[in-house]
Protein backbone atom coordinates (compact mmCIF):
# COMPACT_ATOMS: atom_id res chain seq x y z
CA UNK A 1 0.00 0.00 0.00
CA UNK A 2 1.48 3.32 -1.01
CA UNK A 3 1.69 6.47 1.10
CA UNK A 4 -1.33 8.23 -0.52
CA UNK A 5 -3.60 5.25 0.10
CA UNK A 6 -2.59 5.08 3.76
CA UNK A 7 -3.21 8.81 4.19
CA UNK A 8 -6.64 8.55 2.50
CA UNK A 9 -7.65 5.53 4.60
CA UNK A 10 -6.52 7.23 7.82
CA UNK A 11 -8.42 10.42 6.91
CA UNK A 12 -11.59 8.41 6.22
CA UNK A 13 -11.31 6.66 9.59
CA UNK A 14 -10.90 9.98 11.42
CA UNK A 15 -13.88 11.54 9.61
CA UNK A 16 -16.02 8.45 10.34
CA UNK A 17 -15.05 8.53 14.04
CA UNK A 18 -15.87 12.25 14.34
CA UNK A 19 -19.21 11.76 12.54
CA UNK A 20 -20.10 8.87 14.87
CA UNK A 21 -19.27 10.96 17.95
CA UNK A 22 -21.39 13.87 16.72
CA UNK A 23 -24.32 11.58 15.87
CA UNK A 24 -24.32 9.83 19.25
CA UNK A 25 -23.98 13.13 21.14
CA UNK A 26 -26.98 14.59 19.32
CA UNK A 27 -29.05 11.45 19.92
CA UNK A 28 -28.26 11.41 23.65
CA UNK A 29 -28.97 15.08 24.27
CA UNK A 30 -32.01 15.58 22.06
CA UNK A 31 -35.38 15.78 23.79
CA UNK A 32 -38.87 16.46 22.55
CA UNK A 33 -40.32 19.67 24.02
CA UNK A 34 -43.98 19.11 24.84
CA UNK A 35 -46.69 20.75 26.85
CA UNK A 36 -48.63 18.59 29.28
CA UNK A 37 -51.62 18.64 26.89
CA UNK A 38 -49.48 17.29 24.05
CA UNK A 39 -48.00 14.63 26.31
CA UNK A 40 -51.43 13.61 27.66
CA UNK A 41 -52.85 13.23 24.16
CA UNK A 42 -50.38 10.42 23.40
CA UNK A 43 -48.73 9.44 26.70
CA UNK A 44 -48.00 5.84 25.71
CA UNK A 45 -46.04 6.93 22.61
CA UNK A 46 -43.50 8.80 24.75
CA UNK A 47 -42.76 5.98 27.20
CA UNK A 48 -38.98 5.62 27.59
CA UNK A 49 -38.07 8.64 25.42
CA UNK A 50 -36.18 11.72 26.53
CA UNK A 51 -38.68 14.50 27.04
CA UNK A 52 -38.81 18.12 28.11
CA UNK A 53 -42.25 18.85 29.54
CA UNK A 54 -43.81 22.19 30.47
CA UNK A 55 -46.53 22.14 33.11
CA UNK A 56 -47.66 23.47 36.46
CA UNK A 57 -46.97 21.98 39.90
CA UNK A 58 -50.25 20.63 41.27
CA UNK A 59 -51.39 21.98 44.64
CA UNK A 60 -50.85 19.73 47.68
CA UNK A 61 -48.63 17.31 45.74
CA UNK A 62 -45.09 18.34 46.72
CA UNK A 63 -43.08 15.87 48.82
CA UNK A 64 -39.58 17.29 49.53
CA UNK A 65 -36.91 15.58 51.61
CA UNK A 66 -34.08 18.09 52.22
CA UNK A 67 -31.68 15.51 53.68
CA UNK A 68 -31.70 13.19 50.66
CA UNK A 69 -32.64 15.94 48.14
CA UNK A 70 -35.52 13.78 46.89
CA UNK A 71 -38.48 15.63 45.40
CA UNK A 72 -41.74 14.17 44.21
CA UNK A 73 -44.66 16.15 42.86
CA UNK A 74 -47.44 16.04 40.33
CA UNK A 75 -47.55 18.18 37.21
CA UNK A 76 -50.68 19.33 35.37
CA UNK A 77 -51.30 21.37 32.21
CA UNK A 78 -50.81 25.14 32.38
CA UNK A 79 -54.23 26.75 32.01
CA UNK A 80 -54.50 29.54 29.42
CA UNK A 81 -54.38 33.06 30.82
CA UNK A 82 -57.63 34.96 30.68
CA UNK A 83 -57.76 37.96 28.37
CA UNK A 84 -54.45 37.13 26.73
CA UNK A 85 -54.16 35.75 23.23
CA UNK A 86 -51.81 32.80 23.17
CA UNK A 87 -50.63 30.99 20.08
CA UNK A 88 -50.94 27.51 21.57
CA UNK A 89 -52.13 24.52 19.68
CA UNK A 90 -55.50 23.27 20.84
CA UNK A 91 -55.24 19.67 21.92
CA UNK A 92 -58.52 17.84 22.36
CA UNK A 93 -57.95 15.30 25.09
CA UNK A 94 -60.00 12.17 25.31
CA UNK A 95 -61.91 11.66 28.58
CA UNK A 96 -59.53 8.86 29.63
CA UNK A 97 -56.34 10.86 28.91
CA UNK A 98 -53.82 11.25 31.73
CA UNK A 99 -54.05 14.88 32.87
CA UNK A 100 -51.58 14.69 35.77
CA UNK A 101 -48.05 13.27 35.65
CA UNK A 102 -46.07 12.17 38.71
CA UNK A 103 -42.49 13.54 38.71
CA UNK A 104 -39.50 12.37 40.75
CA UNK A 105 -36.33 14.42 40.95
CA UNK A 106 -33.15 14.21 43.00
CA UNK A 107 -31.07 17.35 43.30
CA UNK A 108 -31.00 20.89 44.55
CA UNK A 109 -34.42 22.46 44.71
CA UNK A 110 -34.69 25.62 42.55
CA UNK A 111 -35.30 28.78 44.62
CA UNK A 112 -38.58 29.62 42.92
CA UNK A 113 -40.05 26.11 43.05
CA UNK A 114 -43.50 26.09 44.68
CA UNK A 115 -46.98 24.69 44.28
CA UNK A 116 -48.84 26.37 41.45
CA UNK A 117 -45.58 27.43 39.75
CA UNK A 118 -44.91 26.69 36.10
CA UNK A 119 -42.00 24.28 35.64
CA UNK A 120 -40.06 22.58 32.88
CA UNK A 121 -38.72 19.09 33.58
CA UNK A 122 -36.32 17.04 31.49
CA UNK A 123 -36.01 13.29 31.78
CA UNK A 124 -37.67 10.05 30.76
CA UNK A 125 -41.12 8.72 31.49
CA UNK A 126 -41.47 5.12 32.62
CA UNK A 127 -44.72 3.55 33.83
CA UNK A 128 -46.44 6.93 34.13
CA UNK A 129 -43.69 8.53 36.26
CA UNK A 130 -41.24 11.13 34.97
CA UNK A 131 -37.71 10.51 36.26
CA UNK A 132 -36.41 14.06 35.93
CA UNK A 133 -32.73 14.85 35.43
CA UNK A 134 -33.30 18.61 35.25
CA UNK A 135 -35.89 20.82 36.93
CA UNK A 136 -36.37 24.43 35.85
CA UNK A 137 -38.83 26.96 37.21
CA UNK A 138 -40.24 29.79 35.19
CA UNK A 139 -40.38 33.37 36.35
CA UNK A 140 -43.77 34.93 36.92
CA UNK A 141 -44.79 36.67 33.73
CA UNK A 142 -47.06 39.18 35.44
CA UNK A 143 -45.40 42.52 36.00
CA UNK A 144 -46.55 44.44 39.04
CA UNK A 145 -45.53 48.07 39.20
CA UNK A 146 -44.10 49.43 42.42
CA UNK A 147 -46.71 51.28 44.47
CA UNK A 148 -46.39 54.96 45.26
CA UNK A 149 -46.19 55.78 49.01
CA UNK A 150 -49.78 57.09 49.09
CA UNK A 151 -51.05 53.89 47.37
CA UNK A 152 -49.63 51.43 49.93
CA UNK A 153 -52.43 49.76 51.94
CA UNK A 154 -52.57 50.81 55.60
CA UNK A 155 -52.06 47.22 56.87
CA UNK A 156 -48.63 46.95 55.17
CA UNK A 157 -45.70 48.00 57.34
CA UNK A 158 -42.92 49.68 55.40
CA UNK A 159 -39.33 48.86 56.44
CA UNK A 160 -37.61 51.64 58.36
CA UNK A 161 -34.42 53.17 57.09
CA UNK A 162 -32.92 53.61 60.55
CA UNK A 163 -29.56 52.15 61.37
CA UNK A 164 -28.32 50.93 64.70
Amino acid sequence: MNRKSKFFLGSCLIVAAVATLIYTAVQETSAYFLTMEEYAAAASEHNGKSLRLAGRVTSDSVDWNPTSLDLAFEMEPIPPREGVHEDRAVVNLSPDAVRVLRVRYNGILPDMFAEGRDVIVEGTVANGVMEADTLLTTCPSKYEAELEPDEVPSDVVAPSNTTL
